[in-house]
């Protein structure tokens, strides 16, 4: 019996302890980066550029799309010039694919450039409330299964990013 109150005794210290370990705080931080991109002044920024050269783009390629389709409507004649033509449909396939290469390599690189100025102005924030909250990692909680209530700093994050000069 005695045992058992040392045993009893012993577990209640140990939860006691467990729980005054976790009150003292998240041992990690989770953010949702998908929230900070729609929600924050920067983020909308990076996707408005990101839209607008999306449509610059893709009235490019439209435009070239239709040259190509007159051409192959001519080539359909009866009394169509077929050599010039032909060599004419060949040029405008081979400017449409290559207009088309270069308008996603575009937007990769326009991606890459804008992601790398959100995250210049992220990271300070996010560096910030790791050693405010004596954290070691912060994680994208998007791609997170579960995470425990009061770790998503998202909110801050958000707002310190928005009140940021710009």
């Amino acid at each position: 019996m005695k045992q058992l109150s040392v045993l009893a005794a012993s577990a209640i210290v140990i939860v006691l302890a467990a729980s005054h370990v976790r009150s003292a705080g998240p041992t990690v931080i989770v953010v949702s980066l998908q929230r900070i991109a729609a929600q924050s002044n920067a983020g909308k920024r990076a996707s408005q550029q990101l839209e607008t050269l999306r449509q610059e783009r893709a009235r490019e390629l439209q435009a070239k799309q239709k040259e190509l389709e007159d051409v192959v409507r001519q080539l359909a004649k009866p009394q169509a010039d077929r050599e010039r033509l032909s060599q004419d449909e060949s040029r405008r396939r081979a400017e449409l694919q290559q207009l088309t290469t270069q308008a996603q390599t575009d937007f990769q690189t326009t991606q890459a450039r804008v992601n790398a100025e959100v995250r210049s102005q992220l990271t300070p924030i996010l560096a910030d409330i790791a050693k405010r909250s004596g954290v070691d990692a912060i994680f994208n909680s998007d791609t997170i299964a579960w995470a425990a209530a009061g770790t998503d700093m998202t909110n801050e994050v958000v707002q310190r990013l928005n009140a940021a000069p710009q």
